[in-house]
């Protein structure tokens, strides 16, 4: 009985040692879905306090009032249009249209981020709309190196920010809608498997709406 019992808990042992060195598809996706990359927020900014202009000239009222993400913010009560003076160099200067936070705005801005920009040029803020969605693993593939190439499928999953947007601004169902193909690489290390992913592509994975 006791030969059997040793048999029985060397072929387990092995069987788990075995386990630990395979990378399967549900395990690559919890470790990519792990890391801190992959946890990163979609997010639009918006700017306040500073003139909105090109280089040498002003917007006028009507270009900026026309932007998608300057109707949704202030639809939301977020923002309210005011005029700036901006300096365009050889002592000429102009009124510019801007935009300043609202009462309502200032409560939201709690759970935004504030980008860094000169302090001459207003306030930044980073507004969340969503995050990443892993819908699976599509293909496992040994690399020469020993390493293992990942590939799989995500989507930008909104927040109720997001949700919000994509009723107001259009591009933003196909923003959230769209099905991506994300890539990683994994290896096997002394103290498990660790994944690293590779570059996002195109630019609106790396999370930044822009319609």
């Amino acid at each position: 009985m006791r030969p059997r019992l040793t048999l029985l808990l060397v072929a387990t042992t092995a069987g788990l040692a075995c386990s630990e060195r395979t990378l399967g598809t549900e395990r690559a996706a919890g470790l990519i879905a792990d890391l801190d990359g992959f946890k990163r927020a979609a997010y639009f900014t918006i700017h306040t306090g500073v003139p909105l202009r090109l280089a040498f000239t002003c917007l006028s009222q009507t270009e900026v009032e026309r932007a998608p993400l300057n109707q949704f913010a202030v639809g939301q009560g977020w923002v309210r249009y005011e005029t700036r003076e901006a300096n365009f160099g050889l002592g000429g200067k102009a009124p510019c249209p801007a935009m300043a936070s609202t009462p309502r705005g200032e409560t939201a801005s709690a759970t935004w981020t504030r980008g860094r920009v000169p302090s001459d040029e207003g306030v930044a803020w980073i507004v969340s709309i969503g995050r990443r969605e892993l819908l699976g693993v599509r293909e496992l593939s040994e690399a020469p190196d020993g390493s293992t190439h990942v590939e799989f499928e995500w989507k930008w999953t909104p927040n109720d920010t997001g949700t919000a947007l994509r009723k107001a601004v259009t591009s933003a169902n196909a923003f959230f809608g769209q099905t991506r193909t994300g890539r990683a690489t994994c290896r096997q290390r002394d103290d498990g498997w660790q994944c690293q992913l590779r570059m996002w592509a195109p630019a609106d994975a790396l999370g930044e709406f822009r319609p």
